[in-house]
């Protein structure tokens, strides 16, 4: 099975070497998504959004690396079995990070292996329930109303953008990370000016613009329910 990967920076090559020297065998993938994948990483502003994944036993180690490597921002630190685990519990976003916009740093067969078993799973048929999506849902609306300027802007979008996503994957059965494409999927849920703001909101984001005022607030709050509701209380109920 074709795994993508990416070219590391001396950073990364660090932090690899570490990683690998630290945990060896044990160690079976370091993934990077986020802005580093999508070509607008500022290497005096972004940090590295990583998942370190292991065989059998999660090691300790998070607080070491992150004194060690700050820019280092781990998402996942954790066995294969535990990051199943989290999607089978509901957590859609990694379910699509890991099968579309994460490219690889470092990665064994073991994880060649998950990653096929991954991709063959029909996600919403071992959800066990709507839980803990209600309650991400939740923690991220309670977050958004805490931070202001660009790190809103960039809380919004992929809390508004993973919605849409998910919609795709059980409208069509389709993982589709490109942001356009799942607007179009699902054009029937969003007016015009709602499809204008979250094309805008991208826009920004890749810029990093610092502006997000209380109106862009309040329409991203108003999205991300809507489409909370669309897919908990209409599409999961109703299948």
């Amino acid at each position: 099975m074709w795994v993508k990967k990416i070219r590391p920076d001396d950073y990364l090559k660090r932090f690899i070497g570490f990683c690998r020297d630290e945990y060896k065998e044990e160690l079976i993938a370091i993934g990077i998504f986020g802005s580093y994948t999508l070509g607008y990483f500022n290497k005096n502003k972004s940090d590295y959004d990583v998942f370190v994944i292991f065989k059998n036993k999660t090691p300790k180690g998070e607080i070491k690396i992150k004194k060690k490597f700050p820019k280092i921002s781990l998402h996942h630190f954790c066995t294969r079995e535990e990051l199943a685990n989290k999607i089978y519990l509901g957590h859609f976003t990694i379910f699509i990070t890991l099968l579309t916009s994460a490219r690889m740093l470092y990665f064994t067969k073991e994880y060649k292996k998950f990653l096929k078993e991954i991709k063959k799973t029909d996600f919403l048929e071992r959800l066990v329930n709507t839980a803990v999506i209600q309650a991400k849902t939740k923690f991220e609306l309670k977050s958004l109303e805490k931070i202001k300027g660009y790190n809103a802007a960039k809380w919004a979008l992929p809390s508004i953008r993973k919605r849409l996503q998910f919609l795709a994957y059980i409208r069509k059965r389709k993982l589709i990370w490109n942001l356009k494409r799942v607007i179009r999927i699902n054009k029937d849920l969003l007016n015009k000016e709602e499809r204008k703001f979250i094309l805008n909101l991208g826009k920004r984001v890749k810029k990093r613009k610092d502006s997000f005022s209380k109106l862009d607030r309040e329409i991203s709050v108003e999205l991300i329910k809507k489409l909370n509701h669309e897919i908990v209380f209409k599409e999961l109920t109703n299948p």
